[in-house]
């Protein structure tokens, strides 16, 4: 994202959650970069999702100065294969960028 204009980006990966865990976890790095000055209208959103449950999002108004580690259960997927997907969303105005790094599935 970062663009300005009313764009759209997608990453995802296929991961398998071993049958033998009792916990999984997604964890990430995400910082928020906005030119959107609202405090209260998300118009430029970042969603998460496993399959196609969303299990976070974030927006324009999670913007920040650095990044901030982030955790998402994956425990209701134990025992199976998902696709984690990022998608970034962005309005006809405005930059926001949704900067994602060191990303990594759990499990114990």
């Amino acid at each position: 994202d970062g663009y300005g204009a009313t764009h759209t980006d997608t990453l995802s990966q296929s991961v398998t959650i071993p049958a033998t865990c009792t916990s999984a976890n997604l964890t990430f790095y995400l910082y928020v970069t906005s030119d959107e000055t609202t405090t209260t209208t998300a118009y430029d959103k970042l969603t998460v999702a496993a399959g196609t449950t969303t299990v976070a999002s974030y927006s324009n108004l999670n913007k920040g100065t650095g990044y901030v580690q982030r955790t998402v259960s994956l425990t209701p997927y134990i025992g199976k294969t998902v696709v984690l997907k990022f998608t970034g969303t962005e309005d006809a105005s405005l930059q926001t960028s949704f900067l994602i790094d060191d990303t990594a599935v759990n499990v114990s």
